[in-house]
């Protein structure tokens, strides 16, 4: 394992993972702040003699279906969520840009100014809506604030540089895969920390003090990013030119023809790689848009403190068993076989969330999805691992594209689609995301038996080499 690693790759790796950290920490802990914000913010404005709305520290919502309770929770539930969606589409549109120049340009020119980038917008977003939480300007504020985000390249285009970093440091191997998935579990750990955090914060000193709490980390992020070295030298800068169209059609190239420098590295392969990853994305990221929300609603009615609870032992009970998980099958089992394993764990997950009629299935569901973000780190090392060093920028940076596209798409479908189902049957949005998982299984299963056949012929090769 060591010879697949540079040296001194701790002295990189570390500070990498402590920024994407905070980073991600910063990012959670302002969106469950910013929903269950808006979520308050929407009663008062819908029902602005409802005294219960001004507390963040009870649930507003009624579990009696046949009360006027019920029935004002599910209009201000479709408002919010359609306020989510233009949120969403804010962030999502100007990423869609950043995404195709930032991760391939960190090619040419380095990958260290681009770290900078994602805490930088991330923090202006979550600042200005802290001075709007505290003056209580206009809600839809939010939505030219995240713009700015968007407009940075927010998380997309931060992790994929950071995976083109990762990718700098080993050669293609389990070691790579391994790697980024102990990156994957450092920024899940700030993921669920976000999330445990901003509930208490909420709850005890009020969505201000959260929001500048987030807006503190991302200035945290920005700092610790200027002690991650440069990871590609001078030589392979010069080497590689970047042109924004050309790098266009690099990435349309991956997708639409091999490659003549590595036949081992063809086409199907990689659409049907990143056809199962978009579907997974999509999934995930439609899920999160509306989690606060549906965990909010009847029969389950969270408060603020509660969610963070959960979502945070969901999310770390997760990490711990994928980063122990994916060390120990990798052993015996190729990557494709793992990712396999997490997609069932994420439909499992899914349909249980849909069904549930009681908190009871929310923990069994929890339970049964905590292999179902292995499947993200898998499919990327899979893909990291048929490409060359060279190219690998570019790759992330495809990989930045899909994600940003996933992301705005999951977040508005998953929007969308919740506003209009939750008040006749509230679990619709997770059994639609579980259709989803249910198309990446499929493909998996053919990268699954095409990995089997490769280790197959290597074996018979190897056999007949030393006969």
């Amino acid at each position: 394992m060591k010879s697949e690693i540079r040296e001194d790759y701790l002295r990189i790796f570390v500070p990498l993972c402590a920024a994407n950290f905070c980073l991600f920490f910063s990012i959670v802990m302002c969106t469950y702040t910013a929903s269950e914000y808006g979520h308050d913010t929407f009663w008062n404005l819908k029902f602005p003699n409802r005294t219960a709305s001004n507390s963040t520290d009870k649930s507003l919502c009624d579990t009696n279906t046949s009360s006027q309770g019920y029935k004002d929770e599910q209009i201000v539930q479709k408002t919010v969520a359609r306020w989510n969606v233009y949120i969403s589409i804010a962030q999502g549109v100007p990423l869609v840009l950043s995404s195709v120049i930032f991760s391939p340009l960190s090619d040419s020119i380095g990958r260290r100014p681009f770290l900078f980038l994602g805490s930088f917008g991330a923090g202006i977003k979550q600042l200005l809506m802290t001075l709007a939480i505290v003056f209580q300007w206009n809600v839809y504020l939010f939505i030219p604030f995240t713009l700015i985000e968007g407009l940075c390249g927010s998380w997309v285009a931060q992790l994929a540089v950071a995976m083109s970093v990762v990718s700098d440091l080993t050669t293609a191997g389990k070691s790579r895969s391994y790697l980024i998935a102990v990156f994957s579990f450092v920024f899940g750990v700030g993921f669920s920390l976000g999330t445990f955090v901003s509930g208490y914060v909420v709850m005890l000193l009020g969505y201000d003090y959260s929001m500048a709490v987030s807006s503190g980390m991302s200035a945290v992020a920005f700092i610790i990013a200027y002690f991650i070295p440069e990871t590609i030298s001078v030589q392979q800068r010069q080497s590689s030119r970047f042109s924004c169209m050309g790098n266009f059609k690099n990435i349309l190239r991956f997708y639409l023809k091999n490659d003549p420098d590595d036949l081992s590295s063809t086409r199907w392969k990689y659409n049907t790689a990143i056809l199962s990853f978009i579907f997974i994305m999509m999934s995930k990221l439609g899920i999160f848009a509306v989690e606060t929300f549906y965990l909010l609603n009847s029969p389950f009615c969270f408060n603020p403190e509660t969610i963070s609870i959960f979502e945070t032992a969901k999310t770390c009970l997760s990490e711990i068993i994928i980063l122990v998980g994916i060390r120990l099958m990798q052993q015996y089992l190729p990557d494709e076989t793992i990712a396999l394993f997490g997609t069932i764990s994420s439909i499992g997950y899914c349909v249980l969330f849909g069904m549930a009629s009681s908190n009871i299935y929310l923990y069994i569901g929890a339970a049964v999805g905590t292999m179902g973000m292995s499947s993200i780190p898998m499919i990327r090392g899979v893909m990291s691992k048929m490409t060359p060093p060279h190219k690998q920028g570019t790759l992330f940076g495809s990989l930045a594209i899909v994600e940003n596209i996933c992301n705005l798409t999951g977040s508005v479908l998953g929007g969308a689609i919740y506003s209009e189902t939750v008040s006749f049957y509230r679990g619709t949005v997770y059994l639609v995301f579980a259709g989803f998982a249910f198309l990446a299984l499929i493909l998996l299963i053919f990268l699954m038996k095409d990995s089997r056949r490769v280790y197959i012929q290597k074996e018979n090769t190897i056999k007949c080499t030393t006969n």
